[in-house]
């Protein structure tokens, strides 16, 4: 393999465990490596201490896979990589419900990939992993013997990557709707057509936490995807739920959830959020519990400021719909907006309400998403509870 030289303020950041290199980092990019292969990461003198895969293309030019450089890159590596990942979602979850890896969180940059039972939905969103793919399959198929495997190798990030968009089936006959279980819930999602890899198993944790605080009250649950808090909230025993989303797919899933939860005080409404927070504000309509989380506002730094403003008249209107002493939920699965940002821009949008509140509680994505320590960006998703004057 070759061996790219970092210059010397680098090298101790990447010894430390630093998972990425960027261009400015190297000493001499090399434009005659193929995009993705394997390479080793060495000090000034060519001496190596990692391995990594190397893009010319990415402005992240190579991703660690490990500091033991003396390591095959093999099947053994990603069996023993995936066991470990295996090992922590066992010790957590009772059902085979969940992501299995979460990229850099279990030292696995640019591969996602998130178990439903028997079936598995893996993402690759670098050139290295794409030409991995036999390798860590075979080590997955071996592990977990699933009976069905999909790519939905149909993010953004691949364009970055110079890699195709596209989703495929290589193993297997999916079900068009299949049923996904948190704790005692119940929903369904379709793995082909849904957003992501199909299901949000990050917000689990959230929708458990939050749900007491339901009870008994009246709820409207924005960008509901397939009914996840607003089902929750149900099963609490609150009194009246409004699920709303654009989508007619989502809003389809969220009924039949509803139905197999034996769930009556649910209503949908399939309309884009900010037209119908319009909508109610002109009929004066408030509910106890106004909970959104909605896609990301800010998918590229260039567009923090806008995104920003954007979840702060989210918040402004959603704190115009709650009723005196209620509560408001707001998420955010924006990676390049910080959570001091993202805080600052949901206290602004309620502070124009002319309401006074108190922040109840913070949330993070679940267990099975895990952070890297030495990468801020793995810490995406944000959640905050207040309780509105």
């Amino acid at each position: 393999m070759d061996c790219l030289s970092l210059k010397k303020p680098y090298i101790d950041k990447i010894r430390k465990g630093y998972p990425w290199v960027f261009a400015q980092a190297l000493i001499t990019p090399k434009q005659s490596i193929s995009p993705g292969k394997l390479v080793y990461i060495g000090d000034g003198k060519k001496k190596p201490f990692a391995i990594g895969y190397y893009n010319e293309h990415s402005k992240i030019a190579c991703r660690i896979l490990t500091l033991a450089w003396k390591t095959e890159i093999n099947t053994a590596f990603f069996f023993d990589r995936f066991s470990k990942a295996l090992q922590l979602r066992e010790q957590k979850f009772n059902a085979p419900y969940y992501r299995l890896v979460h990229s850099e969180g279990d030292l696995l940059p640019g591969l996602i990939i998130d178990r439903f039972g028997d079936t598995v939905v893996c993402q690759t969103g670098t050139a290295g992993m794409e030409n991995l793919k036999p390798v860590w399959l075979e080590a997955l198929q071996h592990l977990l013997k699933p009976k069905c495997v999909i790519f939905k190798d149909n993010i953004p990030s691949r364009l970055k990557e110079d890699l195709p968009i596209q989703v495929s089936i290589v193993l297997g006959n999916p079900e068009p709707i299949i049923s996904v279980f948190e704790h005692d819930h119940q929903f369904f999602t379709s793995l082909l057509e849904g957003q992501k890899t199909g299901w949000f198993y990050d917000q689990r944790a959230n929708r458990l936490w939050l749900s007491p605080y339901c009870k008994n009250k009246t709820v409207l649950d924005l960008y509901t995807y397939h009914g996840g808090f607003g089902i929750y909230a149900a099963k609490a025993g609150a009194k009246n739920v409004t699920l709303v989303d654009s989508s007619a797919l989502a809003i389809q899933h969220a009924k039949m959830a509803a139905s197999a939860n034996h769930l009556s005080q649910c209503e949908f409404i399939n309309e884009e959020v900010f037209s119908l927070l319009d909508q109610f504000l002109a009929q004066q309509k408030q509910f106890e519990v106004v909970i959104a989380d909605p896609p990301a506002f800010v998918k590229q730094l260039k567009h923090q400021g806008a995104g920003l403003r954007g979840y702060q008249k989210l918040a402004k209107r959603c704190a115009q719909l709650v009723a005196p002493k209620g509560l408001l939920f707001v998420a955010s699965c924006s990676h390049h907006a910080s959570n001091e940002a993202f805080r600052q821009a949901i206290e602004m949008g309620i502070h124009k309400t002319g309401r006074t509140f108190t922040l109840l509680r913070k949330g993070q994505a679940d267990s099975d998403h895990p952070v890297h320590p030495l990468l801020p960006e793995s810490h995406y998703l944000k959640a905050l509870l207040y309780q509105l004057s």
